[in-house]
């Protein structure tokens, strides 16, 4: 399967084969120049012996690929240093809670400032705790035997439940990858606080619930009217009784419909 890291890791793999392919490159050009240079001058002063410049060749050799590896290698590490703060920079600006923690015991190597806030803790507190310490006790069991069996990475893995430092439970929708972290095998995860949503779905399924059952009976009692009121002889006045008990349970629906309506203005304020 191909993974996110592998165009980042192919690209450095590139730049390495460049710097040592130019770096064969001035060593074989920088010899072969010295090489024939001192053969000019052997040729053309046969009196003197120019053996000795071969040191000196190799000398060149030596301080002219250092220099080149020095401004090949610098480059190469600013190139490093725009990509790493450019990930810093995504790591901060999430407008999720992102953190970085260990795969085997899942402490935390890394937090953002939104977690900092998000959580209640300090960055020194969460630092010093593990991605089980933020989960009620009922989630723990769920994390570790989560992470320990075969999963997919890179997309979200469903809705998790976890805990503030004041105790507060919140929903978040948590997505994640493996990486490498100061020579550490670990994951970078960001979890995305979906708690208001959960609750106004939740909130929603008992409105719609306890609506659907008072709106029963009012509806009922119509229906079992109409039905009656169709079995009087039309040349018959109408049973007043009929017409008070219609009018009392059109008044119910109407009552129930103004309270949906209701419901409905107070999620969408709080959406």
């Amino acid at each position: 399967m191909k993974t996110r890291t592998q165009p980042l890791l192919a690209n450095h793999i590139r730049i390495k084969k460049k710097i040592v392919l130019l770096y064969l490159l001035i060593g074989f050009t920088l010899l072969f120049v010295a090489s024939v240079l001192i053969n000019v001058f052997d040729s053309k002063h046969p009196e003197t012996d120019f053996r000795f410049l071969h040191h000196y060749k190799y000398i060149l050799f030596i301080l002219i690929t250092a220099v080149a590896l020095y401004i090949l290698l610098g480059i190469h590490y600013k190139d490093l240093s725009t990509i790493e703060d450019n990930y810093y920079k995504l790591f901060e600006g999430s407008p999720g809670a992102v953190y970085v923690m260990e795969k085997s015991g899942f402490r935390f190597l890394a937090v953002n400032d939104v977690m900092v806030r998000k959580y209640g803790y300090s960055r020194e507190e969460l630092l010093k705790m593990s991605a089980l310490d933020i989960r009620p006790e009922v989630e723990r069991k769920k994390l570790k035997d989560y992470l320990y069996s075969a999963h997919d990475e890179g997309h979200d893995t469903g809705i998790w439940l976890h805990q503030k430092k004041n105790g507060d439970l919140f929903y978040v929708l948590i997505s994640h990858h493996s990486v490498k972290f100061q020579a550490q095998e670990a994951y970078a995860v960001i979890a995305i606080d979906i708690d208001q949503n959960i609750r106004n779905e939740k909130r929603l399924r008992e409105i719609a619930w306890t609506n659907s059952h008072e709106i029963r009976k009012p509806v009922s009692n119509i229906l079992g009217l109409a039905e009656l009121i169709k079995t009087c002889d039309p040349m018959e006045p109408l049973d007043p009784r009929l017409v008070d008990l219609l009018s009392v349970s059109a008044s119910e629906l109407d009552i129930i419909v103004k309270k949906i309506n209701l419901h409905a203005k107070e999620l969408d304020r709080k959406f």
